[in-house]
């Protein structure tokens, strides 16, 4: 079946190395975003080489004489089975990049498009620049937050090309192999010349064929369809399509589908149904072709099916190579197969139009549970958060961070309320330890559900002495010298409810309030106290009311002032002075008494009598006018509005003092007095 173009001879250079070593036979396998991989059996003279010295270097596997052939390093190597005098050793070649399925790190990635963190992740394992290249034909967005967590680089490497729609292939040189990565099928090489297909038979080719090529088409989805949400915009609904041509309705729905407007998402789905259909129509072939390579375009000629012949994209060949003529001797015994030397390849391949896009075999590690994380901030800020109350964490794991505001990117915090300008808000504070969960177990949407006591940071009670306490106390900041706190005490006989107010104290009550004391009440002001009424205030003190006024007392009655006792005693220790502008009339009833000095002056019924002769002359002793304090108007205790309440009463037809002038069935418009306070709160001035 094989003629001479089935003759080779398989070489193996390995760079720095002078070695005897001979390939027996080789299996290769290697796919587009796929690490290659060839096991080779090798013969050698000697019995003794130095295995640790061969790992790891790079090194050539010659297919044929005309450049065909891959490019690696040394994976593995071994030693097997000697004979009288060869020895057989087994080695492994694979890519640079598959070293990194051995490197696992935990790390976060902000502000960086995926290209941009693939190159970082390469470069940060010594594959520099001129080992790969990008040729891509579409902008990738950065992303604000993206987390590598329980995965080999390698993993994250291709689960970050799978998400984005990216591919990568290998191009091989004796100096190196070069890693490329791409978007569409323009940055896929084609390969220098056409292959003939020639079917098997009797006839030997002079030239390398496909001597099998078969197609297959497979039903796939023909549509996707992804929602998503995006906080800053909740009644936005996000959703994005794509759909084949085809009559079929096998329609792929998901949620969340990973963007945040409809642009990204309709580039999203587009990239996700090209990936559904990518394998729609496939290929398989058989050659000895040893020019094949993944990630090639192969041109096929000579196929009678003519729409056939056309350009192919390589998606995997799996290369086999055999060379018995380096043995001079037999060290195992040969097996009866048909192939037997030369070499020989099977492949995929899928039409040079069809978008080739990787299935999703990495997927994304994802957690179930909670993480704890320490809240993080510009240096010297204790309180650090964006317009949503989202404050920044650093997480234990992450040895990169910095305990700054770049250590995360802006973390949400669960509230047991929350909507439009109205809810519950507690911003978890710089250096608050606080449990971390995540949107559906995406490490790259964490979510703060609650906060931690830690050794740093105790408990703000001294438990489990005051363990029947509960409190609500904050810390003023910055400086923490102070705090605001709400403590309940639940130890029977002292229950209690205590409020603490580091500064200032605001009540503001739209209505009504009411207080009930049944016991004691004690109120201490430590400077001055201001109580101001828009309307009428009634106070009933059903036993005795004592009052003491150490200084000064000023009253100032813009009206009349009533007053009615049983008895009334007035006592000054020197003087008592009475001003009125017109009139004094005092009414005894029975009976005035004025008394002096010892002399004293009596109007009854009777008559008036004296206790000494009335004289005329002398001089009055000069009255004292009353001059009280006026009230400092210019500061309300909290607003000089008059309630709508106290309206409705006013324009009701019921006096609201007990010694009201307003008439029954008249309004405040009628009173008698010049005077009125309930004219005032309506906003009319004194009668005049």
């Amino acid at each position: 079946m094989f003629g001479p173009a089935n003759q080779a001879s398989f070489l193996l250079d390995i760079e720095g190395s002078a070695h005897d070593l001979r390939v027996l036979e080789f299996t290769g396998k290697e796919a587009i975003s796929q690490p290659f991989r060839f096991d080779l059996k090798l013969v050698s003279e000697r019995p003794d080489l130095d295995l640790e010295s061969l790992l790891h270097r790079t090194a050539y596997l010659s297919f044929d004489g005309h450049g065909a052939g891959i490019h690696g390093q040394v994976y593995s190597v071994g030693q097997g089975d000697a004979g009288k005098r060869l020895t057989q050793y087994q080695l492994s070649l694979m890519p640079s990049l598959a070293w990194l399925g051995h490197r696992f790190d935990q790390k976060i990635f902000q502000k960086l498009s995926v290209p941009q963190i693939i190159a970082q992740v390469l470069e940060s394992h010594g594959i520099l620049g001129d080992r790969y290249r990008f040729a891509l034909g579409t902008d990738y967005r950065p992303r604000d937050y993206c987390v590598q967590y329980g995965e080999s680089c390698l993993n994250f490497l291709q689960r970050l090309c799978e998400e984005e729609g990216l591919h990568y292939h290998f191009e091989h040189s004796r100096e190196g192999h070069l890693l490329v990565f791409g978007d569409d099928q323009t940055v896929f090489p084609r390969l220098h010349q056409p292959t003939a297909y020639l079917q098997d038979s009797a006839m030997v080719a002079d030239d390398p064929v496909i001597n099998a090529f078969t197609l297959a088409l497979q039903t796939r989805s023909t549509g996707v369809t992804r929602r998503d949400y995006d906080f800053e915009k909740p009644l936005l609904q996000l959703e994005s399509g794509a759909k084949d041509p085809s009559p079929l309705r096998l329609e792929d729905y998901g949620f969340p589908g990973h963007f945040t407007d409809r642009e990204q998402g309709k580039h999203r789905t587009r990239r996700t149904l090209e990936r559904h259909r990518s394998d729609y129509r496939q290929a398989t072939g058989r050659s000895n072709q040893s020019m094949l390579l993944s990630g090639h375009f192969l041109p096929l000629i000579n196929h009678p099916r003519q729409e056939w012949n056309d350009l192919w994209l390589l998606t995997e060949v799996i290369h086999i190579g055999k060379q018995p003529s380096v043995l001079e001797e037999s060290i195992t015994s040969a097996a009866n197969e048909e192939f037997y030397q030369g070499y020989r390849n099977t492949f995929l391949a899928t039409p040079w139009d069809t978008p080739f896009r990787p299935a999703l075999a990495h997927p994304k590690t994802t957690i179930d549970g909670y993480q704890h994380a320490v809240v993080c901030g510009p240096p010297g800020e204790e309180i650090h958060c964006d317009e949503y109350g989202r404050v920044r964490v650093q997480f234990p794991w992450d040895r990169d961070g910095e305990h700054n505001e770049h250590s995360s990117c802006w973390v949400r915090v669960a509230s047991g309320w929350a909507h439009d300008r109205y809810g519950s808000v507690l911003i978890p504070r710089v250096g608050m330890e606080v449990i971390v969960g995540f949107y559906e177990g995406d490490l790259d949407k964490p979510l703060i559900v609650a906060c931690l006591p830690n050794g740093a940071n105790r408990p703000p009670l001294d438990l489990p002495a005051e363990k029947t306490r509960s409190t609500f106390k904050t810390q003023s900041s910055p400086g923490g010298a102070g705090f605001n706190e709400l403590r309940i005490e639940d130890r029977k006989g002292a229950e209690e409810i205590s409020v603490r107010a580091q500064r200032d104290y605001v009540q503001h009550v739209l209505n009504d309030e009411r207080v009930q004391i049944d016991n004691q009440r004690s109120i201490v002001v430590g400077g001055n106290a201001r109580h101001e009424l828009h309307a009428e205030e009634q106070r009933i003190t059903h036993g005795n009311r004592l009052t003491e006024v150490r200084q000064d007392d000023h009253l100032t009655v813009h009206g009349d002032r009533h007053i009615r006792a049983t008895s009334h005693r007035l006592s000054a220790r020197q003087q008592v002075h009475v001003s009125v502008g017109q009139h004094v009339v005092i009414d005894g009833g029975a009976s005035v008494t004025l008394q002096a000095a010892g002399a004293w002056l009596t109007i009854n019924s009777a008559g008036i009598f004296s206790s000494v002769p009335v004289e005329t002359g002398g001089a009055p002793m000069p009255p004292m006018a009353a001059t009280p304090v006026a009230l400092d108007a210019s500061t309300p205790v909290l607003t000089e509005t008059v309630s709508t309440a106290l309206f409705k009463q006013l324009l009701g037809d019921e006096a609201l003092i007990e010694l009201c002038q307003m008439p029954s069935g008249g309004t405040p418009m009628d009173c008698p007095l010049s005077d009125c306070q309930c004219r005032r709160a309506l906003g009319y001035g004194a009668r005049s």
